[in-house]
C-alpha cells in the first residue's frame, strides 16, 4: 500500500466516525449543501468564459469578475442558501469573505452615481 493510499484510507476513516456522531439535522444540511454545490460546480463547468463574463456585465458586476476567485465565489453563494454543518465549513469562512469584499466593492459608471442629487438640490 503506498502512501496516499493510506491517506485516503486515514481521511475515509475519519470522516466514517465523525458521520456516526452526526445528527439527523446535520445529515440534512449536509446533504443540501453538497447538493447544490454538485450542481454549481456542474453548471460552472459547463459555461465558457465569455458566458461568465456576459453573466457578470448583465449584472453590472463585470469589474469584479476574477477568474482565479470564481469557484469560491460560487461556492459561497451556495453555501448561504444552503448552509453546511460546522465540521464542513472549515474553507467556507474564508470563501465568505472573498464574495462579501466583492460585493462590498464601488459600483463603476454611472452606478456610482446613484444618489448625489440630495433633495436640496432639487428645490432650489
Amino acid at each position: 500500500m503506498d502512501n496516499e493510499e493510506g491517506d485516503v484510507r486515514t481521511r475515509a476513516a475519519a470522516l466514517l466516525k465523525r458521520l456516526e456522531k452526526t445528527t439527523p439535522e446535520e445529515r440534512t444540511a449536509a446533504l443540501k449543501f453538497l447538493t447544490a454545490a454538485l450542481e454549481a460546480a456542474k453548471q460552472y463547468n459547463a459555461m465558457e468564459e465569455e458566458e461568465v463574463e456576459e453573466e457578470y456585465r448583465r449584472a453590472g458586476r463585470l469589474h469584479a469578475y476574477d477568474i482565479d476567485t470564481e469557484w469560491k465565489k460560487r461556492l459561497a453563494r451556495v453555501a448561504r442558501i444552503y448552509p453546511p454543518p460546522k465540521y464542513m465549513a472549515k474553507n467556507i469562512d474564508g470563501f465568505m469573505e472573498i464574495l462579501e469584499e466583492d460585493e462590498q466593492d464601488h459600483p463603476i459608471g454611472l452606478a456610482s452615481c446613484v444618489g448625489i442629487f440630495e433633495e436640496s438640490y432639487l428645490d432650489a
